[in-house]
């Protein structure tokens, strides 16, 4: 049997993309779960007042893409895990949540304490869905070893 074909990049940043898009969507209702990108009345002046004149859409619409690409790139590489893909995909994901968004409450915003631990908090089940789901979309790497339907590998023959 062949190895299974590998999934299309750009359908997984479409799939990504779009997940991403509607937790933003869903978690920007409540301040306390706001992405930090999304976060503009807690951002200096300048930033606030040009990102406030885009719209939060818009705002969201591109990081959805960034996001969306950065964690296809991040399932692609996992692609031949053959244990436990999930699992390092998500742990993958959510370590750059909470990287990024640390540095963006660090240099860009200026807000309370609770609002930054419930912030990030809100994106780690946001990165064990998006590993979920980008793992599903991608095929099952073939068993370790297996010699397919053929039997060994074909080799030098002996005279």
């Amino acid at each position: 049997m062949p190895a299974p074909a590998p999934p299309s990049l750009a359908r997984l940043v479409a799939l990504a993309s779009l997940l991403h898009f509607g937790f933003d969507s869903l978690l920007r209702v409540w301040p306390a779960t706001t992405p930090p990108w999304l976060l503009t009345p807690y951002m200096g002046e300048g930033f606030r007042e040009m990102l406030e004149l885009l719209g939060r859409t818009p705002i969201s619409a591109v990081t959805s893409c960034v996001q969306g690409a950065v964690s296809a790139i991040f399932a692609l590489a996992l692609q031949e895990v053959a244990t436990r893909r999930w699992a390092a995909l998500a742990a993958l994901l959510c370590g750059a949540w909470l990287l990024s968004g640390a540095l963006m409450f660090w240099v860009y915003l200026d807000a309370p304490a609770l609002t930054v631990f419930t912030s990030l908090a809100a994106g780690v089940p946001r990165a064990a869905a998006m590993a979920y789901f980008m793992d599903r979309g991608m095929a099952r790497p073939a068993p370790a070893g297996s010699a397919g339907p053929a039997g060994p590998p074909a080799g030098p023959e002996a005279p």
